[in-house]
């Protein structure tokens, strides 16, 4: 008889192939024998740099042994819970609405579908591959179009900030989402990556599998359809308007993703119950990926099997002043972001094979927002300012203001020759302090010389380029915890980043399978 056990923290060199010595790693490591350990299969596999230019894989494995084996690190593998064995409610109807194809949407959309709710997806943007022709005319040409950009569209913003797949926390809902990725084409090692990447070069076909997969289980689509307002009577959502007309739905899930600002400002005047929720704001930063990859991993290390180097900095002040690196694109690029004509922001992104000579990094600082003057959508009033005087600072026509770090802490102009950077539009030599307020320009200043002592040269080859204003949606709608309706509008459903419950792309999938697994399947169609 064969027992199924899981051991952590098994030490592998970085080296070709070395995924099949683990039979024999894992046998060595207990002191077994060989031949007592089968079907391995891995469940977490992270790259451990602590040792400079000794840098190890640590594997987590399940496995299966005839002897009954007592080890501290071992431990009995047990039947996973499937998704959706918690209690389950109801929708109340059988057609729903899901405003947003951004991951979360997607997610709910077919785990929903499935359940069988006749599901119509509204989306304000275009379909993934017209996106990437509007964005390439807008990089290469300039030629800015409001309905069709980074910011959203089929696949949401992530389709084209790097296809990153980190999660603070992994659950069932995490994992069916990355099942559901490997399912539309992603390679299966997004499973037990502790970093996995896809890259944007490769997400546009696993979108457009991954929507398929939406239509196969009876999920309808329409794009280039702005949801606007909701219709509600006595507190209940019965449907929504696009196009200008009310369209009638038993349900309405709103995943809406980063730029719904007009949709914020109709649930406020719908009387929907919102939430200020914390955002930070500030600046990529740019440096040679060669500096990262010495100063993290070492310089007799080979990126091409152990990956290229990436970072994760935080600096804590006094009187509560922070920032911290966020969205780290090793071997990527700096791409341009508008969603109006007279503003501008930043993100990151890379390709799948992570192979451009720079590393990009959001450095943010928190934004107080009790100190914000206004109502509700004062977090949305501040992002939109902050992105109007870039666009101004920059000089007009989406020419992005930039400095270099070491300009920036001596409170000087940078000169010719400027500093190489990946970005692809015109940039303006600025000072950047122009263009925040002085606690955060103060906190990002302390930051960078936290960062020099952790990362040497992290001041003087750091190049900035803002803002970056968009890492997390200032609003929350507020939901019920365990059925996720909106806690005072019956028949509302608020999932995802944009509704102020997720940060990232894992996060916001599995937010939406989550929805998914708490609704009862379709009455009138089981």
């Amino acid at each position: 008889m064969s027992n199924r056990y899981i051991v952590r923290e098994i030490p592998l060199p970085v080296q070709a192939s070395e995924e099949k010595e683990l039979p024999k790693a894992v046998a060595g490591y207990l002191r077994i024998s060989e031949k007592s350990v089968s079907k391995v299969r891995i469940l977490r596999k992270s790259l451990d740099a602590r040792a400079r230019n000794r840098p190890v894989w640590r594997y987590a494995v399940e496995f299966t042994s005839p002897i009954a084996l007592k080890h501290p690190r071992v431990t009995v593998s047990k039947p996973e819970q499937p998704v959706g064995s918690e209690t389950q409610y109801p929708l109340p109807g059988v057609t729903v609405a899901v405003v947003g194809s951004g991951p979360a949407g997607l997610s709910a959309a077919l785990g929903l579908a499935r359940k069988g709710y006749a599901v119509t997806v509204f989306e304000q943007g275009r379909p993934v591959g017209p996106r990437f022709r509007d964005i390439r005319l807008f990089i290469k040409q300039n030629r800015f179009d409001a309905k069709s950009n980074i910011l959203f569209g089929e696949g949401g913003a992530g389709t084209f900030s790097d296809g990153k797949l980190t999660a603070r926390t992994r659950n069932e809902y995490t994992d069916e989402f990355l099942r559901e990725l490997v399912a539309s084409g992603a390679h299966e090692s997004i499973l037990y990556l502790h970093h996995p990447h896809i890259g944007t070069d490769r997400l546009q076909s696993i979108i457009n599998a991954f929507k398929l997969r939406c239509e196969e289980a009876g999920a309808k689509f329409r794009f280039e359809t702005e949801v606007t307002d909701l219709v509600l009577e006595n507190g209940q959502c019965k449907g929504l308007v696009a196009e200008g007309k009310q369209i009638p739905f038993d349900a309405v899930v709103l995943a809406p993703g980063l730029s719904a600002d007009r949709l914020y400002e109709a649930l406020e005047a719908r009387g929907v119950t919102l939430q200020r929720k914390e955002f930070s704001v500030g600046v990529r930063v740019e440096h040679p990926q060669q500096l990262i990859n010495q100063r993290q991993l070492g310089d007799k290390v080979d990126v091409k099997l152990a990956g290229v180097a990436e970072y994760f900095l935080t600096w804590q002040g006094e009187n509560k002043a922070s920032a911290y690196s966020f969205c780290m694109c090793p071997g990527g690029v700096i791409i341009p972001c508008a969603d109006q004509p007279d503003a501008l922001f930043t993100n990151g992104m890379s390709y799948s094979n992570r192979a451009t000579a720079f590393a990009n990094s959001a450095i943010v600082v928190p934004v107080d927002i009790e100190a914000l003057s206004g109502g509700m959508l004062a977090g949305v009033a501040y992002q939109r300012k902050l992105e109007q005087d870039a666009f101004r600072l920059g000089g007009g026509d989406f020419t992005y203001p930039a400095q270099s770090i070491a300009a920036f802490l001596e409170n000087r102009a940078d000169k010719p020759p400027f500093p190489k950077t990946s970005f692809l539009k015109p940039l303006k030599w600025v000072d950047l302090h122009a263009l925040f307020e002085p606690a955060v320009s103060d906190a990002m200043a302390e930051s960078f010389r936290a960062f020099e002592r952790k990362i040497p040269g992290f001041i003087r080859h750091g190049v900035m380029i803002g803002p970056e204003s968009r890492t997390s949606s200032p609003v929350r709608i507020l939901r019920n915890t365990e059925t996720l309706e909106s806690v005072n509008t019956k028949g509302l459903y608020p999932i995802g980043e944009g509704a102020g419950y997720a940060g990232g792309i894992v996060s916001s999938g599995a937010d939406g399978f989550r929805l998914a697994a708490v609704t009862a399947p379709c009455p009138a169609r089981s």
